[in-house]
């Protein structure tokens, strides 16, 4: 049973990374750590110069 809440986890840990990707992050590590960091993206956030918040420290 406990491992079935583990593979649940990092799916939705997955989708979560993806939805970040999709506003040009790095998938891994970046979009994977954002998630822990700052949730799910809002309309504004995301990685690069396209977006008002640019969640990276670069």
């Amino acid at each position: 049973m406990p491992s079935i809440v583990v593979v649940v986890l990092i799916v939705i840990w997955t989708v979560f990374a993806v939805q970040w990707k999709e506003k040009d992050c790095a998938l891994v590590p970046t979009a994977y750590t954002l998630v822990i960091t700052h949730g799910t993206p809002s309309v504004f956030e995301g990685c690069g110069d396209d977006h008002a918040v640019d969640v990276t420290d670069d």
